[in-house]
């Protein structure tokens, strides 16, 4: 079970950057549309991601502000 564990904690890991890079590209790029799908590139994260990205950029300056008070 061990072995699972760790696994889980990178793999959980590994989707926190996935999502973390996928929303650098799509703020750059939030008010263009994709290429298949007509979508703004906020639009499309959104429906990926099951959050805003202006939800997703808010939680992370919390998160980054939570870190710096310590």
């Amino acid at each position: 079970m061990k072995d699972y564990s760790s696994w889980k904690e990178k793999y959980d890991k590994d989707q926190e950057d996935r999502r973390y890079y996928f929303a650098r590209f799509c703020w750059v790029n939030r008010n263009k549309k994709t290429p298949k799908s007509g979508l703004t590139w906020g639009e499309r994260f959104e429906q990926m991601e099951g959050i805003s990205l202006d939800e997703y950029a808010e939680q992370r300056i919390q998160e980054r502000n939570q870190r710096e008070k310590k």
